[in-house]
Parts: structure tokens; sequence; C-alpha cells
């Protein structure tokens, strides 16, 4: 048996394992000639589709020639969507979705002789409690122990270390299908260590097809009335477009009914250089935060396809102040180490080590007294924190007599002001005190969280006085709240997988065509491609759809609709 690393991406997912001649990707798919020449080996597109048979199909056949495609699903772990819609309608919770991506890739690392049974999976560094929380569920029922969740920088910087020994201190820019993250990190004695990280959530590749795609529809009238098989195939030709404008200064984009439309480099640099600016945010941030300036790296580490861009590369090189090494694999960076990370887990590798951390601080919110109003975020386990971690400390009611309390798991930055959207409620209980207390008690609790590297945080809340039990649980999110569920899950995924053909328990039903219609719009062609505060309001309409019932239904249809207008170019 194996411990196996797992890049789990937007867009494509890379699996390898590590030997005594270091890691090696796990060919899980056969890569199409017309996609072979830019760089795809070892890459598995993280994709779900079904044939004209109705068959299940995964990766490239998805990708290049399935109906009634899933993409992108990470994307929606950091969200509150439960449901993933394909391009087609078809509705199937998001959690049983990415299980059978996840079941789909272990099944075809056995074929190839690998019995992976255990693995480390990359998560986006900046991601939060919901997403990381997701990622290591949906793995477990596929049938993978997660030994832990290691950020994708850091993964990435101990593929280039491995290369490059010398390198003490990296700045990784890692810019693939849905996210941006930019970290550096010191490599101590063997050990990697995340100095600081910042990001956006939703910024990568899909992004720059979708501003390619502009460019089409604006030039070629006629491609809204497109079917979804002509859609998803136009989606994959600008793809592909995109990817060959980054070696040659132009290109022919083939279009449905036998059109076709030339394409510059430089209309599509003007036209994605607003996405590419906007990077500058967190490479800034990280410099502030660490008081130093551009040539302070011994390396600069580009990671994920969108780093293939020349205006990407040039930009970034030109604010970092140092060369990338341009024979370092940006595709498979993640999970070559990845692989290196579960080789130090498992024992196999004792020359390197690393640590996990917390990239937010995790806590409480709190009142001061009885007669303010105010919220407060009390910290328990702050950003930066070395995992496993279990950190505790006391309270008590703000109203000795109160008979329940309403304790909050908060994610969030102790600096910020209360209100700000980086606070995040993971999970939340309404927890009834002890009723017997002493006229001289508090009525004081302990509040503790145990953290581990596999993603799981549990709390435990005990009564000071009496030692008392008052709350003992998971922050867990959807289907992970029963657990009766994830095992119908987990078992209907693997048989999905090994059959090719998908239960028909796993289909949520959404009855209004119109519903569904705008529900795929929204989730799998205008959330992906805007910022937080944007993509907020048309998340919770699409939220307040899905849950809508009798003449509910029309109402939260024309909210949606009406949001959506502004956004019409994207779909």
């Amino acid at each position: 048996m194996a411990t196996i690393g797992i890049d789990f991406g937007t867009t494509n997912s890379v699996l390898a394992y590590w030997d005594s001649t270091g890691s090696q990707l796990i060919n899980v798919d056969d890569l199409p000639v017309k996609w072979a020449p830019y760089g795809f080996d070892g890459v598995f597109p993280t994709v779900m589709a079904k044939d004209e048979n109705e068959r299940l199909t995964f990766g490239w056949e998805a990708k290049t020639k399935g109906v009634g495609t899933f993409n992108a699903v990470k994307r929606l772990f950091a969200t509150q969507s439960d449901v993933a819609l394909s391009n087609e309608g078809d509705a199937i919770d998001v959690e049983e979705v990415a299980t059978m991506l996840f079941a789909e890739m272990r099944r075809r690392a056995l074929a190839n002789g690998v019995v992976a049974d255990s693995a480390v999976v990359t998560v986006p560094a900046n991601s939060k409690g919901r997403a990381r929380h997701r990622t290591k569920i949906c793995a477990g029922m596929a049938g993978f122990e997660v030994l832990a969740l290691i950020n994708e920088p850091t993964a990435a910087a101990m593929a280039y270390a491995q290369k490059h020994p010398d390198a003490r201190r990296m700045l990784v820019f890692d810019w693939g299908g849905g996210t941006l993250d930019v970290t550096i990190l010191r490599s101590v004695d063997g050990v990697f260590i995340e100095e600081t990280s910042s990001g956006l959530p939703r910024s990568g590749g899909l992004d720059f097809d979708a501003r390619l795609r502009k460019i089409v529809e604006e030039s070629v009238p006629g491609l809204e009335n497109l079917s979804p098989t002509e859609r998803e195939l136009l989606k994959n030709e600008i793809e592909l477009a995109k990817i060959r404008l980054s070696s040659a200064l132009e290109t022919t984009i083939e279009l449905p009914g036998g059109r076709s439309l030339r394409v510059t480099r430089a209309r599509f640099e003007q036209e994605v250089m607003p996405l590419i600016e906007e990077s500058r945010i967190p490479i800034e941030r990280c410099l502030k935060e660490l008081g130093v300036g551009a040539g302070s790296f011994d390396a600069l580490v580009l990671v994920g396809g969108t780093c293939r861009i020349p205006a990407v590369q040039n930009f970034v090189k030109t604010l970092v102040g140092i060369e990338p090494d341009p024979s370092f694999n940006p595709m498979t960076a993640v999970g070559e180490g990845a692989a290196i990370a579960a080789a130090i887990l498992s024992g196999e590798l004792t020359t390197s080590d690393f640590f996990v951390s917390t990239e937010h601080a995790l806590g409480t919110f709190v009142i001061d007294g009885p007669n303010t109003e105010g919220l407060n975020f009390s910290t328990l386990i702050p950003k930066g924190h070395k995992l496993p971690a279990k950190v505790s400390s006391t309270y008590f009611p703000a109203v000795r007599e109160t008979e329940s309390l309403n304790i909050q798991v908060v994610e969030g930055d102790p600096d910020a002001d209360f209100g700000n959207q980086d606070f995040v409620v993971l999970k939340e209980w309404d927890v009834r005190l002890v009723e017997d207390y002493s006229d001289e008690s508090t009525r004081s609790f302990n509040l503790q969280y145990e953290y581990d590297v596999d993603g799981i945080l549990h709390i435990l809340a005990t009564d000071v006085e009496t030692g008392t039990i008052l709350l003992d649980d998971d922050v867990s999110y959807g289907i992970a709240t029963d657990k009766r569920q994830m095992k119908k899950v987990a078992d209907r995924a693997r048989e999905a997988v090994e059959t090719g053909t998908i239960s028909s328990d796993a289909k949520v039903e959404l009855s209004d065509p119109e519903a569904v219609k705008l529900l795929s719009q929204a989730r799998n062609k205008v959330i992906p491609f805007l910022d937080d505060d944007e993509a907020a309001e048309i998340i919770s309409l699409a939220n307040a759809l899905e849950k809508a019932s009798g003449t509910e239904v029309e109402i939260a249809r024309d909210a949606l609709r009406r949001a959506l207008a502004p956004h019409s170019y994207l779909f």
C-alpha cells in the first residue's frame, strides 16, 4: 500500500508518489493528441460527465467528449452551495460529485499498480474551514485516509527545494484554475515554514477563459444560441487558444458551425490585464507584512497553469525582482510536493519535514458585559499556529441566570472590525448550562478547540464547577452532519465509478425547468468569475431559489434573474 499526494484542483488534478529517486507522477489518464503539445502530461482534468450512452466519464474523456458536464466543483467548496449543476441542468450534491472524482482517481491509481489507501491532499493556502473540511470529507468517502491537508504553496516549495536545495527563502506565486495564493516560506534545516500568505479566493484560469470568451462573443454574433454540447466544445477551444497564445503571437479559435476567429496575444493581454494587475494586491500585502522588498528571495516559484501566460510571468518577476526557473513544471509541482509530504508522514522520507499551520485565527464571539450589545472576537487558536493544536479558554455567561448559551465557532482576523466579511461563523450550537449551581458560582465553562492536520476541528465545552460536558462535537457542514447519509454517498460514489452509472438516489430533483436553468447559469457561469462581494448576493439568491416552494418559487426566480442580468455576457 502507498501513501500518495493529491493536488485536487479546480480544473486539473495531479496524483504522485515518492520513491528513492523522488516524486513520481501517476499517469491516470490518456492525453488527447490535440492537448499533447502543451505540457499536460500527468494531468487529470477535474471533470465528470456522461457519454452518449449515459455512461459516467471522467478526466479527458469527460472534458473533451462528455455531455452533462460537471466542472469546477472545487470552487463550490468555499460557498454555501450544497448542489452542483451540470451544463445540462442535472443536480447532484457538491460532496457527491467531488467524492466520485476522488474515487475515480483512486480506482485509476490502482489500475496503474498503485494501491493508494492514504493520501496527503492539497488545499489553497487561503481557503477557509468549510472548503478544507469538504475536501477532507470527500477524499475520505472515496476511500482515502487523509493524513493531512497541506497548503498548495507549501507543497510547491517542497518540490522546488528537491531540485534547488540551496533555496532558503521562497516566494510562491500559485495561480491555478480557480484561486490565487501568494506565500512566502523559509526552509530551515529541511523544515518548511510559512511566514505569510495572502490570496484571491476566486481568481484563476477560468476567469482568463471568460475574458477570451468575451472577445469571441463580441466578435461573432449568434453564439448565445448554442446547445450545451456546443458550448462545452467552444469552452475547450477557448481554453486551448489561451494556452497557444502563451507561445504564439496569434491563434485561430475553431467555432461551432465551421466558423473561426483569429485572436492576437496583444488583444488577449489587453482584456486580461485588469486580472493581472489585481494579482499585485496579495504580493504587496505579503511584502509589506514582512517588511521586505523586491530581490529579498532566493527563489520565485511560479505554480499553476495561469503562470504559463507570458504577461503574468513578466508582471510577477518585475514585482518580486527575481527570475523564475523556466524548467520547473507549474502544472505538476503541487502534486509532486504533496507526494513528498506523504512520504514524510509515512516515514519513507526522513531528511525533510514540514508543519501545517492555521491560515486564519479561530475563536468565538463574546460580549464585554451584561450592559453592552457590542460583540468582540476572542481568539483561541491564532493565525499561523502549528497543527495539531489543542487550546482552551474559560468563559462565563454575561447574564448569570441564563439557561442556555449560543456558542459560535468563528474564523477570521482578530485585528478586523466586527462585521468584517473576513469573519465567518463555521458552526454554532445552543447549549444548555448546568441548572444546579452555587450562589457563588459564575457558571463558567471551559471551551476547547482541537484542530488536527487532517482539517477536522473538534469542540469541547465543559462546566468548570461540575465537570459536566456541555458540548462535544465536530465542526461539520452539509452532508457531514449526517453520518448515515455520508455512508450512503460513499457507497454510491464507489459503485458509480465501478459501474459507470450514477444512482438515481444521487440526483437532486429540481422541478422547475426555468429555476434549474437559472441555477446552472448562476453557479457554473457567473459565480465562479465574480469577486466575493459580488458573488455573495447571487449565492444567497441561488440558495433561496433552491429552497423555495409554492408561491415563493416565482419570487425567488425573478430575484435571481434580475441579479444575473448584468452578467449575461458570461452565459
